[in-house]
């Protein structure tokens, strides 16, 4: 990029650089995504800053390059309804309540509910007090037997909570992660890799539903199978990390 300003000028109506900012935080990539729509522009591109990582690699899909479209907040992607598992301490301006929670599909077969995500976007200042208060009488020692996450220590709320709450969230893709369950069982990856939402956002809550009702593990993988980058997809599916 460096080189591209040093060899190139701004010319006024004919030749501009393409606006760009630097962050590894959701909210922040979040609003230079409300920007790019307000701006009439397709979407963002996310990638690596530096190494290895940053370089293209032409008709392979990436966790390094992520295309997020204006689709995703104008209302013609995934959405799901998804049960609250756990949640994790929020910091900065959300230190006195939870700043993100791991949500979960429920399969139907097993009877389990399947870690999906992890959500931190979405919320006003005000929401989140009121989950605060609403969930804090929820909170239980440690997880149920019936659910089924990951149990790698970074990857643990640090509450969890009766399943009750169901929420609708909408997603810009769906992929497969090492720290996530849902539907690895219906998929068969052979690493038992699950699928986990990227760049999820909630939307509202569904009093409506109760947790059996929610999106189902077999809806979950029949929504990843459809995605037309998975179906165009030659290669072994990747594991994106890329969320809260």
């Amino acid at each position: 990029r460096t080189k591209l300003y040093e060899a190139f000028k701004e010319v006024e109506g004919e030749f501009a650089f393409a606006q760009y900012g630097n962050t590894n935080e959701l909210d922040a990539i979040q609003v230079l995504l409300e920007d790019s729509i307000k701006a009439s522009c397709e979407g963002l591109m996310v990638k690596m800053l530096d190494g290895p990582e940053s370089y293209y690699e032409p008709s392979r899909r990436s966790q390094n390059w992520l295309k997020v479209k204006k689709d995703y907040l104008a209302g013609a992607g995934d959405s799901l309804d998804l049960v609250v598992l756990g949640a994790y301490y929020g910091r900065g301006k959300r230190t006195n309540v939870y700043g993100a929670f791991l949500l979960a599909c429920y399969n139907n077969s097993s009877q389990q509910y399947e870690s999906v995500c992890n959500i931190g976007t979405g919320f006003s200042e005000a929401l989140l007090e009121s989950l605060h208060e609403t969930l804090s009488p929820l909170v239980i020692d440690r997880p149920k037997p019936f659910y089924s996450h990951s149990t790698g220590n970074k990857d643990q709320p640090d509450v969890w909570f009766e399943p009750r709450l169901v929420w609708e969230v909408k997603t810009a893709d769906l992929t497969l992660s090492p720290r996530y369950k849902a539907a690895a069982d219906a998929l068969g990856d052979p690493s038992g890799k699950g699928v986990s939402l990227r760049f999820p956002r909630y939307i509202r809550d569904r009093d409506d539903k109760k947790p059996d009702d929610a999106t189902t593990a077999r809806q979950v993988a029949e929504m990843y199978r459809k995605q037309e980058s998975v179906g165009k997809n030659k290669g072994p599916a990747v594991d994106d990390d890329f969320e809260y």
